[in-house]
């Protein structure tokens, strides 16, 4: 044990106040990065009583074909606030794709659309890639949702405005025990079908924009209508013929090792089904707060992983995102806070390997304050930074996506280059 210096008489309840309040804060942090559903669910509660996004700008650079990035990540993706600006200032600049995933009901807190409700009947379960790892059945998002329960629905509804759409896809598991379910869109049955198959596989429902109509939807439900197992999978909302599409997913409390769990051909056929132009990858805040992260195993899984898709998607390009700043309390500090250790070095991993294998990398963390562990921006008026010291406000998830859209706008502007020069000219 370290010794310590005699303290002068008055001084010790105060340090020890300060210790326990230390205490509570390092609980209240882990407490949140190992993304406990009632923790998370109060931040986004919070930041979600910001207003809301700012109107769009008239279309400056609109596209004649679709263009497709996809983000994976972990909670900063998960509800669609950063990936959700993202979305918005890029759709102003080069037109609306409208590509989406939509949550599976409400399998945590921490996971939304910012495109759309979803609203889920008591009856429905749910497992997630982070508490059923050993599922092998997700797709995209990771997760899934299951009822056994005739009459159990779940109802997506668009938040500002119809979405106009291509197609949207339900994917379903079949097998000799599957049950049957209906389909209505903007409150009209579109049909009931039967998911029982002689074995076990998958079976993806199109549904199609109504025939007339304006080409877009507003409400979509799902009911469940018999006592046997129906298993969802997915819903895709399938990109338009031109524009750009920010199709995110995230996992909440997921480090880039979530991407070996997920390394199974049902994901990677779902992945290449997207077609991507862009693959952005964000993680690394949950590795950062683990103080017994391997550095030599975590770079051997950065560089895996970037082999695995670089081998999965040919043609597609690799964008990292690094950490954001992050802090733990630490009574040590006159701010109270400090970062974790780790952080620093699992954003220095994911440099070196960007420069090694000339990818793109926006470091998040650059934007940010650097001392105290981003302190400032919990004063800020408005403030950027939630009390935990790890997420951040609707307002700071904003800030973000505006710098890393000015970061990857070259990188869209090249990739669209570069796939035209494909084109051959007749």
């Amino acid at each position: 044990m370290r010794s310590h210096n005699p303290l002068p008489f008055g001084w010790g309840p105060v340090v020890l106040a300060l210790v326990l309040l230390s205490l509570l804060a390092l609980k209240l942090t882990k407490n949140l990065i190992d993304e406990h559903p009632e923790g998370i669910g109060a931040w986004l509660s919070s930041v979600l009583s910001e207003p809301e996004d700012r109107p769009a700008e008239t279309v400056r650079k609109g596209l004649a074909t679709p263009f497709v990035m996809v983000i994976l990540g972990d909670s900063h993706v998960a509800a669609d606030l950063f990936s959700g600006h993202i979305r918005s200032l890029l759709q102003q600049q080069y037109g609306e794709g409208n590509g989406l995933l939509l949550p599976l009901g409400q399998p945590h807190p921490g996971i939304r659309s910012g495109a759309v409700t979803v609203q889920a009947s008591p009856g429905w379960s749910y497992r997630t890639v982070m508490n059923a790892p050993a599922d092998t059945r997700y797709l995209l998002s990771g997760s899934l949702a299951e009822t056994s329960a005739p009459d159990q629905t779940l109802l997506w509804q668009t938040r500002r405005r119809p979405l106009a759409f291509g197609t949207i896809e339900l994917v379903f598991q079949t097998g000799p025990q599957a049950g049957e379910i209906e389909l209505a869109l903007d409150g009209e049955s579109v049909g009931q079908f039967d998911l029982a198959r002689p074995v076990e596989g998958i079976v993806t429902i199109p549904l199609n924009p109504k025939a007339g109509g304006d080409g877009a939807f507003r409400s979509l439900v799902l009911t469940s209508r018999t006592a046997r197992p129906v298993v969802l999978l997915q819903v895709l909302v399938r990109p338009l013929a031109a524009g750009i599409s920010v199709i995110s997913t995230g996992y909440p409390g997921a480090t880039f090792s979530v991407l070996d769990r997920l390394e199974t051909v049902r994901f990677d056929q779902a992945l290449q089904q997207l077609k991507p132009d862009l693959l952005v990858l964000a993680f690394g805040t949950n590795e950062g707060f683990d103080d017994h992260l391997a550095m030599p195993r975590y770079q051997q899984l950065l560089a895996r992983q970037i082999n695995r898709f670089r081998t999965l998607l040919p043609l597609t390009q690799l964008v990292l995102i690094s950490p954001p700043v992050g802090g733990r309390a630490n009574a040590t500090q006159d701010c109270g806070w400090l970062e974790p250790p780790k952080l620093a070095l699992v954003r220095q991993a994911q440099d070196q390997l960007a420069q090694g294998r000339s990818l793109p990398i926006w470091s998040w963390a650059q934007i940010m304050p650097q001392s105290c562990a981003g302190h400032q921006w919990t004063l800020d008026q408005p403030r950027l930074m939630a009390d935990d010291h790890i997420h951040l406000t609707g307002e700071g998830y904003r800030r973000s996506a505006e710098a890393f859209v000015t970061f990857v706008m070259p990188v869209i502007d090249r990739t669209i280059r570069e796939r035209n020069d494909a084109v051959p000219k007749h």
